[in-house]
C-alpha cells in the first residue's frame, strides 16, 4: 500500500505556465504558516495551502512562489544549520526547489524587496488560512486579503477555479489509490465494531489502517451513533443494541487529494425493521442520485431527484401528508433531509470552499432562501473529469423538529403525531465519491459496502 502514486515535478512546471500563459501580469501564491499549539516549538498538525500545493508541489511551511515574466521562482525559509540537531539532516533549498521543477530559488526574506521593485498594483494573489500572510500581503499589495472575505484578485481565483475543478489523470489516481485505503479502512470498522464498545474505539481502529498505509484523515473523522448530529466529533457514547453507527471519515493523499465517505450500519447483527426500511429509502435516494451523474447534469436537479425519492417514503410512512412533489416543492422533506446532495473534492474535502460559492455555483447563480436549499453546497452542470460527492441523507433532529416556525409552516403537511414516535431514531447517512466520465461516472468508493445484507454478513461476525 505504501507505494502509491505521485504527481512528478513537470506536471507542476505545466500547472504553472499554463497559469502565467492565462494572466501574464505577476502571480504571488503564499504557502501556509505553521501555528503553535502551546509554545513556540510545539506546532499544530501542519498543511499546507491548497492553491499553493496545487502550483508548487512544495509542502515547507512559510514558502512561496513568484510567476514573474519567464521565471518561476520559489523563496523559502532560510535554514538553519542548528536545526539539524532536532530534525536531522537538511536537503538544501535550491535542491528542493529544482525537484518541484524551479529553477530560481530564493530566500524568504528577499521577498518583500523584490515585490517592492515591481509594480504591486500588478500582481495577482490569493488569501490563506494565515491572518499574519494575509495583513503582510494587504500592506504590501495595497489590497485587501481576508481568508473566506476578501479572497483575493477575482481574475486568479477564477483562473484557479477553471483549473482545480477538473481534475487531471494524475489527480484521479491519486484519489483512487486513496478510495482503496479508505475503503480497507471502513471495512475493518465495520468488522470490528463490537457491541458495548466506545465510539473512539471504532475510530481509532478506523484511523490505524490509513496510518498502515502512511496516510491522514482528511477531515476530523466522524465515528458516532448520534447520527442525527451532521458533524458530530465527539466520542463518548458506546455501541448499544438497536442504534445505529455512522462513520464519516476519508483518507489524504501524500499529495493532498481528499477522500469522504460514509457508511451506516447497525450496532446490533441487523438492522431494526425501521431502519432497514429507512436505510434502503436512502440508498435508493442515493442510487437514482449517483445514476444521473454525466456532463452537462444539473447538480441541483441529481439533488432534487434525491429529495423525491425521500420524500415518497417520507409519505409512505405517514411522516408527511400530501404527494411527495409537494413535499419537495415546500421544503417539507428538508425537516428530515435539511443538507445539500454533495460538494466538489478534490485537494480539499470541501474543495474551494474558500472561495464561497464561487467554485460550485454556475456564473449568475445564488442560493436558494428556502430550509434546505440553502445548505446546497452545488449548483452548476457537471463537467467531465469533476469529483463529488453524492451524499443524501435521513434524520430526526430535536432542533428541527421541534423549531416553533418549522411547526408553524408546516403544521398541515408534516404529521407532527407520527413525528413523535420516530424519536431517539438518529440518523443514516450513505455518502460516496463519484468522478463524472464522458461515459456517465464512475464510483471511486465503489469497493465499500452499503448493500443491507453485505453489511448485515459483515455484522454478524462480529456480534453473534
Amino acid at each position: 500500500m505504501n507505494n502509491h502514486p505521485t504527481i512528478s515535478s513537470l506536471e507542476f512546471v505545466y500547472r504553472r505556465t499554463s497559469l502565467h500563459k492565462a494572466i501574464s501580469e505577476p502571480i504571488l501564491l503564499m504557502g501556509n504558516t505553521v501555528s503553535a499549539r502551546n509554545f513556540p516549538a510545539n506546532h499544530l498538525p501542519f498543511r499546507q495551502d491548497s492553491t499553493f500545493w496545487y502550483f508548487s508541489g512544495c509542502t515547507i511551511p512559510g514558502a512561496a512562489l513568484l510567476l514573474l515574466n519567464s521565471e518561476h521562482i520559489l523563496f523559502l525559509p532560510p535554514q538553519n544549520p542548528s536545526d539539524q540537531l532536532w530534525h536531522g539532516p537538511q536537503e538544501p533549498n535550491e535542491a528542493i526547489a529544482q525537484s518541484l521543477g524551479f529553477h530560481r530559488c530564493e530566500s524568504i526574506e528577499k521577498l518583500e524587496t523584490i515585490i517592492q521593485n515591481l509594480k504591486p498594483e500588478t500582481i495577482h494573489s490569493i488569501a490563506i488560512p494565515a491572518t499574519e500572510v494575509n495583513q503582510w500581503l494587504s500592506n504590501i499589495l495595497n489590497q485587501p486579503f481576508e481568508f473566506g472575505l476578501s479572497n483575493g484578485s477575482d481574475v486568479l481565483i477564477d483562473e484557479v477555479i477553471k483549473r482545480r475543478r477538473k481534475l487531471r489523470k494524475d489527480e484521479l489516481e491519486q484519489m483512487r489509490w486513496t478510495s482503496n485505503v479508505t475503503a480497507a479502512a471502513h471495512v475493518v470498522s465495520m468488522h470490528s465494531s463490537e457491541l458495548h464498545a466506545p465510539e473512539w474505539r471504532i475510530r481509532s481502529r478506523f484511523l490505524s489502517v490509513l496510518h498502515d498505509a502512511g496516510l491522514e484523515e482528511a477531515y476530523n473523522t466522524i465515528c458516532t451513533t448520534d447520527g442525527e448530529i451532521l458533524h458530530n466529533h465527539h466520542y463518548h457514547n458506546t455501541l448499544e443494541p438497536g442504534k445505529m453507527l455512522l462513520l464519516d471519515g476519508g483518507a489524504e493523499s501524500p499529495s493532498g487529494y481528499a477522500t469522504d465517505v460514509t457508511r451506516t450500519w447497525p450496532c446490533s447483527a441487523t438492522f431494526s425493521s425501521r431502519q432497514r426500511a429507512t436505510y434502503s429509502a436512502v440508498l435508493s435516494a442515493q442510487k437514482a442520485a449517483i445514476d444521473m451523474v454525466k456532463p452537462g447534469a444539473e447538480t441541483k436537479d441529481i439533488h432534487l431527484t434525491a429529495c423525491l425519492k425521500l420524500a415518497e417514503f417520507l409519505v409512505d410512512e405517514g411522516l408527511i401528508h400530501g404527494n411527495p412533489q409537494d413535499a419537495v416543492a415546500s421544503g417539507a422533506h428538508a425537516l428530515f433531509f435539511p443538507h445539500g446532495i454533495g460538494h466538489l473534492l478534490g485537494l480539499d474535502v470541501h474543495d474551494m470552499e474558500n472561495f464561497g460559492d464561487r467554485a460550485a455555483y454556475a456564473h449568475g447563480r445564488r442560493r436558494s432562501h428556502q430550509f434546505g436549499l440553502s445548505y446546497l453546497r452545488m449548483d452548476l452542470p457537471l463537467q467531465e473529469d469533476m469529483a463529488i460527492t453524492i451524499e443524501p441523507g435521513f434524520y430526526i433532529v430535536p432542533a428541527i423538529l421541534d423549531n416553533p416556525v418549522f411547526r408553524s409552516d408546516f403544521k398541515d403537511v408534516v404529521n407532527w403525531s407520527t413525528v413523535e414516535q420516530w424519536r431517539g431514531f438518529g440518523g443514516i447517512r450513505i455518502e460516496d465519491n463519484v468522478v463524472c466520465t464522458a461515459e456517465g461516472s464512475e464510483n471511486l468508493s465503489h469497493g465499500i459496502p452499503k448493500e443491507i445484507d453485505i453489511i448485515e454478513q459483515l455484522r454478524s461476525i462480529v456480534v453473534n
